[in-house]
């Protein structure tokens, strides 16, 4: 009876070993297409920044955090931000500008347009995910 009980738990840890090395190979050559790996933090500057119609535009994708995570915006102008969702399900799917005491909920796929008055030059906006795990920052110059 006493070897029944170290047979199964040698198959038991040698599972849970199995599971976790198939989860930290996997996560070190995912896939961004599958939505599980976390995005990585991303600069972008003003150059980036589209403007249309006297409006800046700023695309950030919301799945598994925010990319790009700091952004410079021209101060003085409109800002409209899209906000993409691909397969998004995580905490980031609950979208916060507090500053604006803004708060949505975004679609698992798609795009929802915010938009947010010209800000002084110096100032700041800070969006964050549901939990505050997650947030990204445009700098107005």
């Amino acid at each position: 009876m006493k070897d029944r009980y170290i047979i199964l738990s040698a198959i038991i840890g040698a599972g849970l070993i199995l599971g976790t090395l198939v989860y930290v190979k996997k996560n070190q050559n995912c896939d961004e297409s599958l939505g599980i790996c976390p995005v990585e933090e991303q600069v972008v500057d003003s150059g980036t920044v589209t403007e249309k119609d006297g409006v800046q535009v700023i695309r950030i994708l919301a799945r598994g955090g925010y990319s790009p995570r700091q952004i410079s915006a021209k101060a003085g102008i409109p800002v409209r931000i899209e906000m993409e969702t691909k397969g998004t399900y995580d905490c980031s799917s609950v979208f916060v500008i507090p500053s604006l005491k803004y708060q949505k909920r975004l679609p698992p796929t798609g795009i929802t347009t915010i938009d947010v008055p010209a800000q002084k030059s110096g100032s700041s906006l800070t969006g964050l995910c549901g939990m505050g795990m997650y947030s990204f920052e445009i700098e107005f110059n």
